[in-house]
């Protein structure tokens, strides 16, 4: 086993548990928050955010990864009291998402990478917490600097050791982008995720990034659209089926607070965007679907801990 480190400190692999691979304790516009603080009520947040942890801790959670990147939102330490007073533990991500990251537009391309490797060794700011991931994306297609930032990631993956997530566009199938620019920079690309590969109906698509060596992401699961809940089951059996149980992830994208929207609004119209909606609902449709108890441990438990620990 390995030791890696969460919000609130060092665990070892072996304690991951029931991983979620794609999920976040809060997402929004950095801009909003440091021009009108008063806007947003922490307290809330937090409380918020600890509900929903508490409940997919009792649904049998043990892990959450929270992909949120430096510029939607991350706040390290508002994800490590949530971790503290809901007993779920957290892995926290560093990277940038798919929108053009500025402040690194004129720069050179090692600042990326420092600020990135800086999360991962020392830790983010100056909170002491240690970032245990990278996350990037592509919408809706390869850039300039989109692969700029990808080229980065892949750097510090490579000088820290640190696995890679990450958010696509399958329907431009820029998945395959992201594994030609991290080959290109020597990743093992058996350390990275390609994320909401669940969005795609299109299974040649997902074999070929299995066949490549990465990881699908089915991690969109609550989401409704493109695809239902069921759909996304049925993709997930098919691939088991075809015997890729060990290149799947499971998890929802789902956000305890979520900025980009009014909350009343989320709460009525995504009733199965939770982080509770694959343990309870999803864990039962794949059974249903034939995929067995021994399937449905490898992609929930046995490969985030492969993933972290750097096995194949």
């Amino acid at each position: 086993m390995a030791t890696i480190h969460t919000a609130t400190g060092p665990i070892d692999t072996a304690d991951l548990g029931f991983t979620l691979m794609h999920e976040h304790v809060r997402v929004g516009w950095p801009a909003m928050y440091q021009q009108y603080p008063e806007l947003f009520n922490r307290e809330e947040e937090l409380e918020r955010a600890v509900t929903r942890l508490t409940a997919a801790r009792e649904a049998g959670v043990r892990t959450i990864v929270d992909l949120t990147p430096i510029d939607l939102g991350r706040d390290a330490t508002l994800i490590a009291e949530a971790s503290r007073r809901s007993g779920v533990q957290i892995i926290v991500a560093t990277g940038f998402y798919y929108s053009i990251p500025f402040h690194f537009l004129m720069r050179p391309d090692e600042e990326m990478t420092a600020l990135m490797v800086r999360d991962i060794t020392e830790g983010i700011s100056t909170t002491g917490i240690r970032a245990n991931v990278i996350k990037c994306a592509t919408e809706p297609e390869l850039t300039p600097i989109n692969e700029r930032v990808l080229r980065a990631s892949a750097r510090a993956a490579r000088e820290t050791g640190v696995p890679i997530c990450t958010h696509t566009y399958p329907a431009n199938r820029t998945g395959l982008d992201q594994q030609r620019v991290f080959k290109e920079e020597g990743l093992d690309l058996g350390r990275t995720v390609i994320g909401h590969s669940d969005d795609s109906d299109d299974i040649s698509y997902l074999e070929q990034i299995i066949e490549n060596g990465s990881y699908c992401g089915m991690d969109r699961i609550g989401i409704q659209r493109p695809r239902t809940s069921e759909q996304r089951a049925d993709m997930v059996a098919k691939l088991v089926e075809r015997g890729y149980a060990e290149r799947i992830t499971l998890s929802h994208d789902s956000c305890c607070n979520f900025h980009w929207a009014p909350q009343e609004l989320i709460d009525r119209n995504a009733t199965t965007w939770r982080l509770t909606h694959i343990p309870q609902d999803i864990v039962p449709m794949l059974r249903e679907r034939g995929v067995s108890e021994e399937a449905i441990r490898t992609m929930t438990v046995e490969n985030p801990r492969r993933i972290f620990e750097g096995r194949k």
